[in-house]
């Protein structure tokens, strides 16, 4: 099982929406996905036409109350198909931010996640996709270190670039004090438009400070915004569109990284 983790340490940056197509596109492909919302929000749960609910909270207060060990019978009891095939939701709400205030109580370690997901990749899902709140906090660090691959969701605006060297500098600080054996597997540019000077300085910033690990840009759409609104994926939307297109490459791409 192949874990990827979308962050950004600052929100509004197609994080979310970014997670879902992802997962779809690799859905239709025949791999077996999950995606784990970590976001309070639950928006992950919202823009696939579903309800948020505590699951992401059980799942991580679960050892902290149990002495059974976690097993894909009692995982099952939380996941939930999203009526699209190949493709699987644990859902999260509000109570998610109580899970991570209990965990700080806790002083669960770095790689308190990690150590949860056995019982996931036990049940063959074939991809494990984390998508995170932007606050600092403990979750994202936790599910980061718990990733093979991260991918930072950058809005082209100038905050945004800011989230991206915040959350570079965790991923430095976790290869060098934690040990974390995951790598950065790129920058993915959002709401793209090559008419806005804007957007386009802050693309050029990208590809200097980040070389070859800045991946095709998402262009800004409306399609996108319909999508989400709908609780649809862009694919369901128009799966001919050219933000089905960059996708669906984005998706072929990570699943060639290893």
């Amino acid at each position: 099982m192949k874990v990827i983790v979308f962050a950004n340490q600052k929100g509004g940056t197609g994080k979310t929406t970014s997670v879902i197509n992802v997962g779809d596109a690799l859905a239709r492909e025949g791999k077996k996905t999950l995606i784990v919302d970590l976001d309070p929000q639950g928006h992950a749960a919202v823009s696939l036409n579903l309800d948020t609910e505590t699951c992401v909270a059980n799942w991580l207060m679960y050892p902290i109350f149990n002495t059974i060990p976690l097993s894909p019978e009692i995982m099952n009891q939380w996941i939930r198909t999203t009526r699209r095939e190949n493709l699987y939701l644990l859902p999260g709400n509000q109570m998610t931010a109580k899970a991570q205030r209990l965990l700080t109580i806790e002083e669960k370690p770095i790689n308190y996640i990690k150590d949860l997901l056995p019982a996931i990749r036990r049940m063959g899902f074939d991809y494990l996709l984390f998508d995170t709140p932007p606050s600092t906090g403990g979750l994202q660090e936790m599910a980061s270190w718990a990733a093979d691959l991260a991918v930072i969701v950058s809005s082209l605006d100038y905050l945004s670039a800011d989230g991206v060297s915040g959350f570079v500098e965790m991923l430095k600080v976790l290869h060098t004090q934690k040990r974390w054996s995951g790598r950065l597997a790129g920058v993915l540019p959002t709401f793209y438009d090559e008419q806005t000077r804007t957007t386009r300085e802050q693309m050029t910033h990208l590809q200097k400070a980040f070389a070859d690990q800045v991946f095709h840009p998402i262009h800004r759409a409306t399609l996108l915004r319909e999508a989400s609104a709908e609780g649809q994926t862009i694919f369901e939307k128009d799966a001919k569109s050219r933000s089905a297109m960059e996708y669906g490459a984005l998706a072929m791409h990570l699943s060639k990284l290893t």
